[in-house]
């Protein structure tokens, strides 16, 4: 767990500890949170922060109706965005295998290039397109660019880019603009959980033949 070195923001942090982090940036803190005790350990302060001062504010008397609207809301809430120890017989962390489980069949691993599988979810909202990414051994992923946010949290394996070497669990944030060629490690694959707000920019001049599979599908 101490190798883990990339991690959401604090601010990331409080929203996830208000409730008010969307639907897919909430399924990959929590597979974060999985791999992270020091992620962890900040949200339980920050879970207990909120407390207190709800503890201390002055009470305020609310509309019956308005409080059931806010229970059933809660109600809710994807349980995949919930905190929990993952089934000992998956090998993803609670989130990933709550998704994969009301998939209610085999994951549909796509190719997407010679190196690179793509398989994705249904998540019930149409922001990010929420997908895990399968990089085989020593495999590269096309160059490319961002034309929107994505987050990406290492599952399994590990993988490189210009930048830094990721590791199990690692949380990485790409923002419009950014460029890079993920590499997956040469001793096995890597699996990766990606939330994806738009459609990657491929480098290279036949980029355009990849085209058809780099469409995303908010779900």
């Amino acid at each position: 767990m101490s190798s883990i070195k990339h991690h959401p923001s604090r601010a990331m942090l409080v929203d996830f500890s208000a409730g008010n982090l969307g639907t897919a940036e909430s399924i990959c803190v929590s597979a974060h949170l999985h791999f992270c005790d020091q992620c962890r350990n900040e949200l339980m302060r920050l879970d207990q922060v909120a407390s207190k001062l709800m503890s201390e504010a002055e009470p305020q008397i609310i509309d019956e109706d308005l409080f059931d609207s806010v229970m059933s809301k809660i109600d809710a809430l994807p349980e995949c965005t919930k905190i929990r120890k993952s089934d000992e017989k998956s090998e993803f962390p609670y989130p990933v295998a709550k998704l994969i489980a009301e998939t209610k069949s085999p994951l549909d691993w796509r190719r997407m290039s010679s190196s690179v599988d793509v398989a994705r979810f249904h998540t019930g909202q149409n922001k990010y397109e929420v997908a895990l990414h399968r990089i085989c051994a020593g495999g590269k992923t096309p160059h490319h660019g961002h034309n929107g946010t994505e987050f990406t949290v290492v599952l399994k394996g590990s993988f490189s880019d210009e930048q830094a070497v990721y590791s199990e669990g690692d949380f990485l944030l790409r923002e419009p603009g950014d460029e890079h060629q993920p590499m997956g490690a040469q001793n096995g694959e890597c699996i990766c959980l990606s939330a994806l707000a738009a459609p990657i920019k491929l480098s290279s001049p036949l980029g355009f033949l990849m085209k058809p599979w780099l469409r995303i599908n908010p779900m």
